[in-house]
């Protein structure tokens, strides 16, 4: 049964701005005035209609409605795939023109749609190109969902796309933002054992000079509520992505064994509120910044969700990790280490909350990137030392990585 959050948007008598609440599926891209721009999937919240919700912020922190890209779901999007409403829009700049990869489906189904917009800024006006990517159900290996835009080491774009139905895959693009094959559905890069259902999706990629990688992120199992984000690395574009125990994320066979490096999950916040199912990421590179965006559950009322956006940076070793604090803007000096650490332990197989825990911590240096070696109850891990702002001030966490790769989140007692 389709989800209650995908069904039309209606209007209501006193709508009040949602700001981040119904996000799903979201990403961010700085716009041509330097505004931030967040698309995200249609959803019961926010302004009457369908057609890829849009928010704006001058900040990262306050968001505004922007209305929807499109006035309902394209003709030939619509056509194909019956869907009433976009899934998951990637957008992208390329010089003066921006594009948006938006998904068009049904639950269920992988007769799908990926579409090409394009507009002169990210706030539209967007003019539909038509379906770019499509798939049967009866007949594909995959489903046309889940577009992420990847700019690779030589400065060409692929597109990532993909999800339960087949897995995750990969294929080049053309100068225009077309696939240089016409009806090519790629190269897989990504796959999970059939008795869970494939269950991956919402892949996203980039290069890191510095380490020499590509970065695979995507989201594991159900949206509903054991959602959580992975990180793999490979060499190449196509592959083969392996995490921090070498497991390939090429792993279809049973039983089914967890692949790539958990980065975040359900889990409690040092405030003791409870955030259920994070996924469907995305990353901004902004200058440099980088900062990983993702919708989550509240846990006190998992059908409702809203994004987050966190920092993101790598250690000395070259894996990604995300800060433990949700971006609340970046003070003008570091914070001071607190008196008293938690610990919050993401655990593979552990699909309930997970929930700080009182720690022994000593830190190291930490140099200009933020990167550290931390010793943490005698055991010593590499990890980033992330300085965020919060409504108390200034906050230092750090976020490490455990020799399985598994996220530890290290923060003040509070």
């Amino acid at each position: 049964m389709e989800p209650d959050y995908l069904r039309r948007a209606v209007g209501t008598a006193h709508w009040v701005d949602p700001g981040l609440d119904g996000a799903h599926d979201p990403t961010i891209v700085r716009d041509r005035d330097g505004g931030y721009v967040m698309v995200s999937t249609d959803t019961a919240v926010g302004g009457p209609g369908v057609g890829a919700q849009l928010r704006l912020s001058d900040d990262l922190i306050t968001w505004r409605w922007g209305g929807h890209a499109f006035d309902g779901v394209p003709r030939q999007a619509a056509d194909w795939s019956g869907a009433e409403g976009l899934w998951a829009p990637e957008v992208v700049r390329r010089g003066d023109e921006f594009r948006m990869y938006h998904s068009a489906s049904t639950f269920g189904s992988r007769t799908s749609a990926i579409s090409l917009a394009t507009a002169p800024s990210a706030r539209g006006p967007w003019v539909d190109q038509g379906v770019v990517v499509r798939t049967e159900h009866h007949t594909s290996e995959v489903n046309a969902i889940d577009a992420a835009v990847t700019t690779d080491s030589e400065g060409r774009d692929w597109l990532f796309f993909g999800s339960f139905f087949g897995g995750l895959r990969v294929l080049p693009l053309d100068a225009d933002g077309r696939p240089v094959r016409t009806d090519d559905l790629g190269v897989p890069v990504a796959q999970r054992a059939a008795s869970i259902n494939g269950a991956i999706e919402g892949a996203h990629a980039l290069w890191n000079r510095d380490h020499g990688h590509y970065y695979l992120f995507s989201s594991f199992d159900s949206l509903f509520d054991t959602y959580h984000v992975r990180a793999a690395r490979s060499r190449a574009i196509t592959g083969e992505y392996r995490d921090a125990q070498q497991r390939s994320m090429m792993h279809r066979q049973e039983p089914p064994e967890p692949t790539g490096n958990l980065l975040i999950g359900s889990h409690v916040d040092v405030e003791g509120r409870t955030w259920v199912a994070p996924g469907h990421s995305s990353h901004l590179l902004d200058g440099e910044r980088a900062f990983l965006v993702h919708h989550v559950r509240y846990g006190a009322d998992p059908d409702s969700h809203c994004a987050q956006i966190r920092q993101l940076a790598w250690t000395r070793s070259g894996w990604p990790v995300v800060s433990p604090v949700v971006f609340g803007g970046q003070p003008d000096s570091q914070a001071e280490p607190p008196a008293r650490w938690v610990a919050t332990r993401f655990i593979d197989g552990v699909t309930d909350p997970v929930e700080p825990t009182p720690t022994t911590v000593e830190l190291g240096v930490i140099d200009r990137q933020g990167r550290v070696r931390v010793v943490v109850d005698g055991v010593s891990l590499v990890g980033v030392a992330f300085t965020d702002l919060s409504a108390e001030g200034p906050v230092l966490s750090v976020s490490a990585l455990d020799r399985s790769g598994q996220a530890v989140w290290l923060q003040g007692e509070r």
